[in-house]
């Protein structure tokens, strides 16, 4: 594990356990919006359960709008803490991540993985096999890409989706995109989007879930 990786991950820890001490009330906010109202351990369970729970925390940390000014909790951190210029460098180039979409183009002999960002038209190639261990070409699902110790590597979040579910999902990301830039901002692209909506893919996930497609007979 590299040096920027031990970093974030530190500081990721110490982020929640910022957040759970001095903003609790508003954990239950972002909580009930992720879910958008929904239990998680009403249809989740096991690996599934403990997934959603990762995926929310990674959301609440790096996107959740807790105030007015659109500052996340990263921001409010930031200030709260006298971190060094390493620290600093690193939480900024994060918190301007964002959520997207990804396809898995090719897996190589020596596992690496070449993944297509469909929605940002964006590639990456990984190479970190404890994340992408198992992946095969085909496979769809969102993430968040970060670019740590000079290589472009999966943040940990995941939502998984079906290959064959991939034209519903952007059929329905494509719609509200044009929500979006009808009705908060006009001159927004895609990216702005993702980074004030990037719960759409938590959204979508969890409806596969409650409400499976039908299976063709």
């Amino acid at each position: 594990m590299g040096k920027e990786t031990k970093q974030l991950t530190a500081l990721f820890q110490d982020i929640v356990q910022y957040v759970r001490i001095n903003h609790a009330d508003l954990i239950d906010k972002a909580y009930s919006y992720y879910w958008d109202g929904e239990s998680p351990d009403e249809f989740l369970g096991g690996t599934a359960l403990s997934l959603g729970f990762h995926n929310f925390e990674d959301w609440m940390v790096f996107d959740y709008k807790v105030n007015e000014e659109g500052e996340t909790f990263t921001d409010l951190f930031m200030k709260s803490r006298g971190l060094s210029d390493d620290a600093v460098s690193l939480l900024r180039r994060v918190k301007n991540s964002v959520l997207s979409l990804y396809e898995v183009s090719s897996v190589a002999k020596d596992k690496r993985v070449l993944l297509k960002d469909i929605l940002l038209d964006r590639e990456f190639a990984l190479r970190d096999k404890t994340m992408t261990q198992g992946l095969k070409k085909g496979d769809l699902f969102a993430t968040r890409i970060l670019n740590l110790d000079g290589k472009d590597a999966m943040s940990g979040c995941v939502y998984p989706y079906l290959s064959a579910q991939k034209k519903q999902i952007l059929a329905y990301i494509t719609g509200q995109f044009k929500r979006f830039i009808k009705n908060v901002k006009q001159n927004g692209t895609m990216k702005d989007y993702l980074k004030d909506y990037g719960d759409v893919f938590n959204l979508i996930w969890m409806n596969f879930i409650i409400e499976p497609p039908e299976e063709k007979s």
